[in-house]
């Protein structure tokens, strides 16, 4: 009860500071070092009060979002999300950090049979099983008939890509939350971060593809190859300089870690911002090197998880406010549909690598529960879509890619955890 009213309270601040300040949905907040705060505590308290529900702490700071967003009070609408958005490139630089630290290469080499083939199991099933889904049953889907065949190729392309994606900020938020170690944990995290890296890499040349199906007079150009090879040649190499940067600090100064840690995610995030570097890879590879060629991997991850909350916070609640849920209404049912979907190909693929590798029964039938958090690329996929397809059609492509992502955004914390307490690897129990 002191929860709730102590998070009543906080949002009557902000409404009366809100009125004061002739706040309205199109003016929003002008200081933002209040709303950042107010986001700290209501969605730390909101989290505490889920935690007793047996529900994950992200998905509180998730909902505060959906509460404090568009879609509930408006104190986070896009304009002052947009201002504060290097907290959350801040955010995923630090928990990107934490995922590239957690993964040893021995433990790699041990696991690569069973990573190898449940990666291609997942890939394979989901990418061509929704691909082939939405072209055969294009003419019983209501938007989808009558178009031209390229542009539902077009689509379909961009929809199975983004479907195969998995989320490592959820991923790692979880696995911090319960302290969570073992075999499963470590195969999910793996899987995850491995096949993060491989979609941030082909992603560029996905969306690529897909233009040529529903732009005319598009074309694949070496240019866009050589520009590819460039990022992501410049994210590994950024990644390796700032690795050995925070291993020579740790090793040799090892004094206030984690402030030196986040003063590096903020150069990671102004450089990469600057010369258009992918944030997540470098700092996953970042992290990899500290990891796996010094012996700071240990003091890295200590000194991150000494001050990771208030970053899972922000980054998971303009999560939360980014979620589209107006646009969710508007396609339901076809939305629920292809997220079930979604499930049943992601469960059967990762089912088919991990017999093919000989894994567990454990490991074979529920670790698919890992993978269900999907990544928010598919917004920007979605706005580009409605760009090319102005009206009804464009922004009911738009409507479905977000709306799938916003179920499994969700569902994703949830199902995680409920994997980790069934195989019993929750505060350290193998």
């Amino acid at each position: 009860m002191k929860k709730a009213i102590s998070l009543l309270i906080i949002i009557s601040a902000l409404y009366v500071t809100g009125l004061l300040g002739q706040h309205t949905p199109d003016k929003p907040f002008e200081d933002a070092t209040l709303l950042t705060g107010s986001v700290l505590l209501a969605a730390y308290l909101l989290a505490l009060m889920l935690k007793d529900l047996k529900l994950p702490k992200l998905t509180g700071y998730m909902l505060l979002g959906i509460l404090f967003g568009p879609a509930g009070f408006n104190f986070l609408n896009m304009e002052n999300m947009e201002q504060l958005h290097f907290l959350e490139n801040l955010a995923l630089s630090f928990i990107a950090l934490t995922a590239g630290g957690e993964l040893k290469i021995q433990k790699l080499k041990n696991q690569l049979r069973s990573i190898t083939y449940m990666i291609t199991g997942q890939i394979v099933f989901v990418f061509i099983g929704l691909l082939s889904l939405l072209i055969l049953l294009s003419n019983h889907i209501s938007f989808l008939a009558g178009l031209q065949e390229n542009v539902i190729i077009g689509f379909a392309i961009l929809f199975a890509g983004t479907a195969v994606s998995k989320s490592p900020a959820t991923t790692m938020g979880i696995i911090t939350e319960l302290k969570a170690k073992g075999r499963i944990t470590d195969l999910v995290l793996a899987i995850t971060v491995l096949k993060s890296i491989f979609l941030v890499l082909v992603f560029p040349l996905l969306i690529g593809w897909s233009k040529l199906y529903l732009l005319e007079g598009n074309a694949l150009n070496s240019a866009l190859f050589i520009d590819v090879m460039l990022q992501i040649l410049s994210s590994i190499g950024f990644g390796v300089m700032m690795g050995y940067l925070i291993i020579g600090y740790i090793k040799y100064v090892g004094k206030e870690n984690s402030l030196f840690l986040l003063g590096v995610a903020v150069v990671i995030t102004e450089i990469s911002s600057m010369f258009s570097i992918e944030i997540l890879l470098t700092s996953i590879v970042a992290g990899i090197v500290v990891e796996n060629l010094s012996k700071e991997g240990n003091r890295l991850i200590r000194s991150i998880e000494e001050s990771s909350l208030p970053l899972y916070i922000i980054f998971f609640s303009f999560a939360g406010a980014g979620l589209h849920l107006q646009t969710l209404q508007k396609a339901l049912g076809l939305t629920l549909f292809l997220v079930t979907m979604r499930m049943l190909l992601l469960f059967i693929g990762n089912w088919a690598g991990a017999k093919a590798a000989k894994e567990t029964k454990q490991a074979a039938n529920l670790s698919w529960l890992g993978f269900i958090g999907q990544a928010g690329i598919a917004v920007g996929l979605g706005l580009l879509i409605e760009r090319s397809f102005p009206g009804e059609v464009g922004t009911t492509f738009k409507t479905i890619l977000i709306g799938s992502v916003v179920i499994n955004e969700l569902l994703g914390p949830v199902f995680f955890k409920y994997l980790l307490v069934k195989v019993k690897e929750v505060g350290g129990v193998k």
